[in-house]
């Protein structure tokens, strides 16, 4: 979702660096589809944008009906439709300003671009169905969000402007991006729908037709700065926005293993995240942990023992066994001559079972540098800067990864509508998606090197 511009811009566009894990991947993976839905898509549904603030890059809110803000999560669909499932998050970047933003699934059906034509265009993608989230047993209450879920209230605000709350959000009880702050899908295989989200940070669990099927999840540790229950536990410990980016299931759907986008507090190392195992079947986080430590950003904006960083994660899926994939990215957008262009869009490879048992973090991978991608098909065409066999998604929030065949995977783009405009400056990005071929399968690509072995289920 949109975060606030880093003060340390000036800082990174003077700098002449390059990133702390600057090895080549050990594998080849290439550019073998991109297709877009465009920013101006519109899903029918009540008025949304209301609360938000305009014109953003040419456009000036409220919209008519919902726009796509881009996928904080992809995951595969009904393979034989060649189908996909995307989950856009809470709307427009804060609680405060999506209560009219109804949250919930796309499926939809891309239609890649595989092979160039000389032009910068991407594929379409036709969006077959909208599945919002609802509580229609009324399993949330007055704790899990501030002043109540949004479905509730006559009008947003108690003060100042006064909103109505559509009747379609009231009266079907749909969730809005006031209530929870979506970012990351697993499905079960009955059906069910796992989410990660951040204003508890909590997870969430829904019937494939969007219900909700029992109450919120809280983390026995971690608490978001819109967590009702800081009144009670003392204050939040992580920052805004900075909850369960990433996460996914594992082979079995016994587990999913689920992590925050930025450090705890209390953490010094800020490169540092832990990633948590939860059981399904029981509802309940197991107590087992990993440690995961993202690229140092020091290099670049000039800090030093890591006491800040400026990456976070973007999302995380499985592969095989124990070998999960993260995204790791900046906030950072735009052409390689921008004033301030992206440094850091990558996948990295780990491994439960390999922890460096010196340090107890968990050892990792670069898979595929996102913004030095292979284009042997110049699929990409002529993108500013970039040589004619080579890509680059220069995006700001890339925050979808997951296996789509024995040897590709799919990335997405959450493109902030409408503050995202990493492609042509001053223009709305769309939510562009991406497939790129592993020179060998997925499951047979390894971390390397030996560690504690990870006595979990795969």
């Amino acid at each position: 979702m949109h975060r606030p511009a880093c003060a340390l811009l000036a800082l990174l566009a003077a700098a002449a660096v390059v990133s702390a894990h600057d090895d080549p991947p050990a594998n080849d993976f290439r550019l073998t589809g991109w297709a877009e839905i465009p920013s101006t898509y519109r899903h029918p549904g009540p008025v949304s944008g209301q609360f938000t603030t305009g014109p953003v890059n040419g456009v000036t809110p409220p919209y008519e009906g919902q726009p796509i803000p881009g996928f904080s999560g992809v995951i595969p669909g009904n393979p034989k439709k060649g189908t996909f499932i995307g989950l856009p998050d809470n709307g427009f970047g804060a609680q405060g300003n999506s209560a009219d933003f109804v949250i919930g699934f796309y499926e939809f059906v891309p239609d890649f671009k595989t092979k160039g034509d000389g032009t910068t265009s991407r594929g379409p993608v036709t969006v077959m169905s909208f599945t919002p989230f609802s509580d229609p047993n009324g399993l949330l209450d007055l704790s899990y969000v501030a002043g109540g879920p949004v479905y509730l209230r006559q009008n947003y605000y108690p003060t100042g402007a006064q909103i109505p709350v559509d009747p379609a959000i009231r009266n079907r009880r749909l969730l809005t991006g006031a209530d929870f702050d979506v970012e990351s899908i697993a499905r079960m295989d009955d059906g069910s729908i796992w989410i990660g989200e951040e204003f508890g940070p909590y997870l969430l669990h829904f019937g494939a037709d969007g219900r909700l099927l029992s109450a919120p999840v809280r983390h026995p540790v971690l608490r978001a700065p819109q967590n009702p229950q800081n009144a009670t536990q003392g204050p939040a410990n992580l920052p805004s926005s900075r909850g369960f980016e990433s996460m996914t299931r594992n082979r079995d759907g016994s587990r999913l293993y689920v992590t925050t986008e930025a450090s705890i507090n209390s953490e010094t190392d800020k490169r540092v995240l832990e990633i948590y195992e939860f059981d399904t079947r029981r509802e309940r986080y197991t107590g087992r942990s990993f440690r995961y430590a993202k690229d140092s950003s020091d290099p670049i904006t000039g800090g030093s023992n890591n006491a800040t960083n400026v990456f976070v994660t973007g999302d995380m899926t499985h592969l095989a066994g124990d070998r999960y994939v993260m995204i790791e990215r900046d906030d950072f957008q735009g052409p390689p001559t921008a004033a301030n262009p992206p440094y850091q869009k990558k996948l990295y490879l780990f491994d439960l079972s390999e922890v460096d048992g010196t340090t107890g973090l968990l050892r990792k991978r670069l898979l595929v540098d996102l913004l030095d991608i292979a284009d042997p098909r110049d699929i990409g065409g002529p993108l500013l800067a970039i040589p004619a066999d080579r890509f680059n998604f220069p995006l700001q929030s890339v925050e979808s990864v997951t296996p789509i065949d024995s040897h590709t995977l799919l990335v997405g783009l959450d493109n902030n509508y409408p503050g995202g405009n990493g492609r042509v400056p001053g223009t709305p990005d769309g939510t562009e998606i991406i497939t790129l071929r592993s020179a060998a399968a997925l499951k047979t690509l390894r971390v390397g090197g030996t560690g504690h072995r990870h006595d979990g289920r795969d």
